[in-house]
């Protein structure tokens, strides 16, 4: 009985050893999380954050335990796209590797055919899912005519981390299969501004379809092992929770080590589109600002070439013309990019000096006291796919269309 009573003792004095280390990493792993991130938030939000609205939906509607990274497809000339097929796979993928209706070879004699593209702001805008309605093409055959007579119909010709020059590639290569091109971008142009690369760096998903890009394949095995063991920690009903987990994941994981930067290697990407190092700030900064209203301008010869209409948006940031809710702040992140966002786009107006349309979207949200914005850029989708964001949106590229277009009313 005395032993029994001592084996007893010692299970909980081990039960509790292990309790209380737990808890103390827990305590101590929040409090590293609280200083270095700025904030008392919890694990599972904090997972959230490491995402975005546009990769979150878009992990959802692909097949099998898949990560975003899961779904990109290489493509020769725009970079990156998605794929169809199994296992992570999206069902909405159309012939090029986009959302929505697959793309024609040539003008449809029936349909005014808009190509609308950008960034993952434009995906969404223009139909990610099935379930979501076009709001410009329906407001658009609701209360105007085409100048074909035949119905409008919306091309989505957007993509997550998108940013120009791929618009502008993407309406090349299409620019005689369609009618029209509208542009909705701005936000992943403006981090280029003023950086020690290339107006046309490319985003890290272009590094993640493109394995030579990297050091080499074991890299990628051990950052692909990495993902797939992140993933299962942010999906796990008690993993999620903890401190400690996160704060190893952030520690240990691949942009800590270091391994997802190419810059050791003799050839790589940002050795390509490097800026000169006696670049000061003011130059690096004009010098980007005229690289983007080369690639809208040279789209809008394109576009007159191909007699082709054409419209530019700058599209709504939360760090300028709106009162954010306190849901919005706690999710929209650093706001002090405001300065350069609006330098970015008074650069691009000068572009109305020779003739391009091209539009600010900064004040559409600029009466609206509710929630609209879901992350740093994205716009609420509820349940139905419904979004009073985009719809605003909508609305107001519709009326300006219709203006620029010269639209007839129904």
């Amino acid at each position: 009985m005395k032993q029994l009573r001592s084996i007893l003792l010692k299970i909980s004095a081990l039960v509790f050893s292990v309790i209380l280390t737990i808890l103390l990493l827990e305590a101590g792993s929040f409090a590293v999380l609280a200083s270095r991130y700025k904030g008392l938030i919890s694990p599972r939000e904090r997972f959230r954050r490491d995402t975005n609205s546009f990769t979150e939906r878009l992990t959802q509607s692909s097949k099998g335990n898949c990560g975003y990274v899961d779904t990109l497809f290489p493509h020769p000339y725009l970079g990156f796209v998605h794929h169809g097929n199994p296992p992570c796979g999206i069902p909405e993928i159309n012939n090029i590797g986009l959302f929505g209706r697959n793309y024609p070879s040539e003008k449809d004699p029936k349909k005014f055919v808009i190509l609308l593209t950008g960034g993952s702001v434009a995906s969404q805008f223009a139909e990610l899912h099935k379930r979501a309605p076009s709001y410009l093409e329906q407001i658009l055959n609701r209360d105007y005519l085409s100048p074909k007579g035949g119905p409008f119909s919306i091309l989505n010709g957007g993509d997550g981390a998108w940013k120009q020059p791929q618009q502008a590639i993407l309406f090349m290569l299409y620019s005689d299969a369609v009618d029209a091109v509208v542009t909705l971008d701005g936000f992943n142009e403006h981090y280029q501004i003023g950086a020690g690369t290339r107006f046309e760096f490319p985003a890290n998903n272009f590094i993640n379809v493109n394995p030579l890009v990297t050091e080499d394949f074991a890299t990628i095995a051990k950052n692909w092992i990495w993902g797939n063991v992140r993933r299962y920690a942010a999906q796990h009903p008690v993993l999620s929770r903890s401190n400690t987990v996160y704060l190893i994941l952030k520690t240990f994981g691949p942009e800590a080590r270091g391994e997802v930067s190419v810059e050791t290697r003799k050839t790589n990407v940002v050795s390509m589109f490097a800026l000169p190092q006696d670049w000061g700030l003011p130059k690096r900064i004009g010098w980007s600002q005229k690289q983007y209203q080369k690639y809208i301008l040279a789209m809008d010869l394109v576009a007159h070439d191909s007699h082709v209409l054409s419209a530019y948006f700058l599209q709504p940031v939360p760090a300028i013309g709106k009162t954010l809710t306190e849901n919005e702040k706690a999710v929209v992140g650093d706001l002090r990019y405001a300065s350069t966002y609006r330098n970015m786009v008074d650069s691009l107006f000068e572009l109305r000096g020779r003739g391009v349309p091209i539009y600010s979207l900064l004040d559409v949200f600029q009466d609206s006291k509710q929630t609209l914005y879901s992350d740093e850029i994205h716009l609420i989708h509820d349940a139905d796919g419904e979004s009073a964001g985009y719809r605003m949106m909508a609305e107001k590229m519709a009326a300006v269309l219709a203006q620029s277009w010269k639209l007839k009313k129904r």
